[in-house]
């Protein structure tokens, strides 16, 4: 509302959090511990109104309080998806110390309707130490995923070096969607396996995406050697496009060809 909006007494509460953790307070009161601040918090992130339950979840990312873990875990499921965006985000913020409660509720949710919260969920991810265990239950879930899903899940086996993804990025390969085929493109050069360097030089030659194309001569040139030369030769003298000719020359002089 743009004249005398209505504010929540949650809003008002949460507000006032918001004042003293993140910009401090200008008032000379007493502080709040940060447990009494977090146990009002995780109250609100049941609050009615979604915009108190966002920023709760954001404020509880910030406070970093292991006793919020179980509480943004239930929150993932919020029907707001700004609210599961910032409680996929909060839990990143764990890093290495996040439960594996918490890391299967992450996974869950890679396969949430909204993007936003499917990339929360990527680099939360991404911020954590996660078990060979879970990304094989990530990894199978690939062929029987929806096409966003498996965007995403590429995306975060993309993060790691677990060399049983070498398959999945493999398949993901013959998708039609050229960002997931640059995304397993580069899941193979973080895996460092050589078996993918003639997959780089087939799909730099090959595939029909610029993006693609690109990635393939950027990661040939991180983990090729004098085998990949011809390839990318090729791809500098004939690719039509300036991305392509750029990083295959950038590609050859890493590997030590003279130009």
């Amino acid at each position: 509302m743009r004249h005398f909006p209505h504010f929540s007494t949650s809003l008002l509460i949460i507000g006032s959090f918001c004042v003293n953790i993140l910009i401090g307070c200008v008032l000379e009161t007493t502080p709040e511990s940060p447990a009494n601040i977090t146990e009002r918090l995780i109250v609100l992130l049941n609050d009615p109104q979604p915009e108190t339950r966002r920023t709760a979840a954001l404020s509880l990312g910030k406070i970093n309080d292991p006793q919020s873990i179980v509480a943004l875990i239930s929150a993932l499921s919020d029907p707001d998806a700004v609210v599961r965006q910032w409680s996929a985000w909060s839990l990143g913020n764990f890093e290495d110390s996040l439960p594996k409660e918490a890391l299967v509720g992450l996974i869950q949710h890679v396969a949430d309707p909204s993007e936003s919260v499917r990339q929360a969920v990527v680099l939360a991810l991404r911020q954590t130490t996660i078990s060979k265990e879970l990304m094989h239950v990530l990894a199978e879930a690939y062929t029987i995923s929806t096409h966003a899903t498996q965007l995403t899940i590429i995306q975060t086996l993309a993060q790691f070096e677990f060399p049983f993804a070498y398959r999945i990025f493999i398949q993901a390969l013959k998708s039609p969607d050229p960002l997931i085929r640059q995304t397993a493109i580069a899941g193979l050069g973080e895996l460092g396996d050589s078996r993918g360097l003639l997959v780089m030089r087939t799909h730099l030659l090959q595939d029909s995406d610029v993006g693609v194309r690109a990635e393939a001569a950027f990661r040939l040139g991180k983990l090729g050697g004098p085998a990949d030369e011809p390839a990318l030769r090729q791809a500098r003298e004939t690719d039509p496009t300036p991305t392509v000719h750029f990083w295959a020359t950038w590609s050859l002089n890493q590997i030590g060809e003279e130009t």
